[in-house]
């Protein structure tokens, strides 16, 4: 049969990345204390396409990402998975470059401070690996939900203050065994409080009153983590971004640090 993909032209522009997008594919990875989580992950793989070429053979991809082992893994195992994918991927498509792009959630039991009630809160993950060259490169991105209060509200009250919902990323690029809750762990220990999904009334009063002796600014969470961060030997390098949604202004307050 005709492979029209293959047929060669005088193209104007290369393609810097072209592929597939949104390929929805289910597997399992394995938590720090081994437990096995379920998720749904949401794949882009993507390779660069020189201007004399007309298309790329696309259906070798989702055939590709199908030897992704589908069960067991840890997060450095899938780590070495993907990149054994995107050098078949830069092989196969005869390709300088590849990439490919994972989003899933990443659900853990969490229990209420004082009545002990379990409950699931998901956290949201984005891999983004690309071999280019030789040089392989893995980020590995973390979404945090926080309570926040702010600090300026509470000093010139005369009682209560404002608090809003924060959202903190984290991306990092490691070397040698990190996990997903490490990164959890480090932004929830300096939010004003933590996210849970089940409260009693003990409970709610529990998070209330430690949000309010632990005031945030937006600020304040970004240069806690980042040092945080900065001091953990496996990471090489990161950036730190937290966004909260104020609850008495109709914008957000944002921080970044990268380094």
């Amino acid at each position: 049969m005709k492979d029209i993909q293959n047929t060669k032209g005088d193209y104007k522009f290369d393609i810097n990345k072209v592929g597939v997008d949104n390929l929805v594919c289910p597997f399992k990875i394995q938590s720090k204390i081994g437990e096995v989580i379920s998720t749904v992950g949401n794949f882009s793989m993507m390779v660069n396409l020189p201007k004399e070429l007309k298309g790329i053979n696309m259906s070798r991809l989702p055939q590709l990402l199908s030897e992704l082992k589908q069960e067991g893994l840890t997060l450095n195992d899938l780590k070495q998975d993907i990149r054994s994918i995107v050098d078949r991927m830069k092989k196969r498509m005869t390709s300088k470059d590849a990439h490919l792009n994972l989003e899933f959630d990443y659900f853990l039991e969490k229990k209420a401070p004082v009545s002990g009630f379990m409950g699931i809160v998901p956290y949201h993950v984005k891999i983004n690996a690309s071999l280019q060259g030789s040089s392989y490169d893995f980020i590995l991105t973390v979404e945090v939900p926080i309570t926040t209060l702010c600090p300026c509200s509470k000093e010139i009250s005369d009682y209560s203050a404002h608090n809003q919902r924060g959202y903190v990323e984290v991306g990092i690029k490691f070397d040698g065994l990190f996990y997903i809750e490490d990164i959890i762990e480090i932004v929830e220990e300096v939010a004003s409080c933590e996210i849970y999904s089940v409260l009693k009334r003990v409970d709610e009063k529990y998070v209330t009153e430690r949000a309010y002796e632990n005031p945030r600014f937006v600020e304040d969470v970004v240069r806690l983590v980042a040092e945080k961060l900065d001091q953990a030997s496996q990471i090489k390098s990161f950036s730190v971004s937290s966004r909260h949604q104020e609850s008495i202004h109709s914008h957000d307050a944002y921080a970044i640090i990268e380094r």
